[in-house]
């Protein structure tokens, strides 16, 4: 699989059907106020042939207890409560849906109303896919109803977490979404018995994404420039030009490799995938310290490892 870039092209104008922004796929992966309407999409992903799916707002208690049951399905006994899901609704919080053309649930979202650094936004908690309908766009397409909905009710930004270590999820939300990595935290949610967790702990980077469009997009370095920039990993192979963060040394550039595919590899190798978390804890750490942006998720077509690609912000007073 190749992530390649793409500038991220912002929510659907005003009057223009979300129908039409939701028509792709994704080849890897309140009751007290009017609410977006149901969003008909033809993913044509899920089967061989089209498939509709609704995204639509959640409230009743079924719903929300459907919602439960596929928490449960997907991360064990960590699962936010229905009672939880339908106060969310009713206090100005976002939970939506994504149904199959049969009424089957196939992923939710929900997020709560929060306060950001002095100025109201929205903090996405939760995102679950149905594992049947992965790699299918599910994610996406909720990630992008909650974007126009908090657009129409006036929220300028959407705050919400992932594991550094999937790169998937790092193509989807960096990639195709276009947010922006604001900062690293160390087991954020504590060492849980999910199975998706490896028993490791929830280190997570937060990210933040405009709900209107994007004043322009984020420049890409040519892929063969990639080849010639140093590299942070915890699996040095032969020909990388090796990144230290002891030497003093700050390239403007810089790529971070996380595994191909973490999720395999816990299975398969639970000490390599301890390496591995370590050292992306300690990659990260360092180069937020150091003054680093995230600019996107590159996956190499030859080799197929993925990378961060960092960019060094410019000092204040340099020429």
């Amino acid at each position: 699989m190749v992530y390649e870039f793409a500038p991220y092209v912002g929510p659907p104008p005003a009057r223009a059907s979300i129908l039409a922004f939701l028509r792709y796929r994704v080849l890897d992966d309140s009751r007290t106020r009017p609410t977006a309407p149901a969003t008909r999409i033809d993913a044509g992903a899920l089967a061989d042939e089209p498939t509709d799916i609704t995204v639509r707002p959640i409230s009743a208690r079924a719903e929300c207890q459907a919602c439960v049951a596929l928490q449960h399905e997907i991360w064990g006994d960590d699962a936010a409560p229905a009672s939880v899901l339908q106060v969310v609704a009713h206090v100005g919080g976002i939970v939506a849906g994504a149904y199959a053309a049969d009424g089957e649930l196939l992923g939710f979202v929900f997020g709560l109303p929060a306060l950001m650094h002095g100025t109201i936004a929205h903090w996405s908690h939760v995102l679950g896919v149905r594992e049947s309908a992965r790699n299918a766009g599910v994610g996406r397409m909720l990630k992008e109803y909650q974007r126009a909905e908090l657009a129409r009710r006036g929220i300028a930004r959407m705050y919400w977490t992932y594991d550094p270590l999937v790169a998937k999820n790092a193509h989807l939300n960096l990639n195709l979404l276009g947010a922006r990595v604001v900062e690293y935290v160390r087991d954020m949610y504590g060492t849980t018995a999910s199975p998706l967790h490896n028993g490791l702990a929830t280190d997570r980077l937060i990210v933040v994404c405009d709900t209107g469009p994007l004043p322009s997009p984020r420049a890409q370095p040519a892929p063969r420039a990639l080849e010639r920039c140093p590299v942070l990993t915890a699996v040095p192979r032969p020909g990388d030009v090796r990144a230290s963060m002891d030497d003093g040394a700050r390239p403007h550039t810089l790529l971070l490799e996380i595994p191909a595919d973490f999720q395999l590899l816990a299975a398969q190798a639970s000490d390599r995938a301890e390496r591995w978390h370590a050292a992306t804890r300690a990659h990260f750490e360092w180069a937020l310290l150091n003054g680093y942006t995230v600019t996107g998720l590159h996956r190499d077509p030859v080799t197929s490892r993925a990378f961060y690609v960092l960019a060094r912000r410019p000092q204040q007073g340099a020429a």
